[in-house]
């Protein structure tokens, strides 16, 4: 049994951030998220985050404990949180791109809980995480 854990929220920032505060930011998380086994991805759209971390369950854990404790955003909503048998970004430790608003609507209001495949017997991707991953894979 792997040992991988996803975890995606969405957040308000404090205060629009300019694209050298976005740059210190994910430079940050590149640093730290290398050294604890992280990836995952980063969409911020006029003051909205949504991000997607993965990785070892104990890593991707205190790796959201220091983001809960951030001051750089508040309202954190988490909407997927749950065990997997593989990364979806495992090319990232933490690959960040713009999204409109409209995209980040979309995705945060997608079902997120993964769904069984009565045919197969066997649990699928959730609609948010299929959204993400093709999101992601046409920016």
């Amino acid at each position: 049994m792997t040992d991988l854990y996803i975890l995606v929220y969405v957040s308000t920032a404090t205060h629009l951030m300019d694209e050298a505060e976005l740059e210190a930011l994910l430079l940050g998380a590149v640093v730290q998220n290398s050294l604890n086994g992280i990836t995952g991805v980063l969409l911020y759209n006029d003051g909205d985050f949504m991000q997607c971390i993965e990785g070892p369950e104990s890593m991707v854990r205190e790796t959201f404990n220091r983001i809960e404790a951030s001051r750089r955003h508040t309202g954190i909503i988490c909407l997927c949180e749950e065990k997997i048998s593989e990364r979806n970004f495992s090319d990232w430790h933490m690959g960040y791109t713009k999204a409109t608003k409209s995209q980040l609507l979309a995705l945060s209001s997608a079902r997120w809980e993964k769904v069984v495949d009565e045919s197969a017997g066997a649990k699928k991707d959730s609609d948010g995480l299929m959204l993400l991953k093709d999101f992601w894979g046409r920016r």
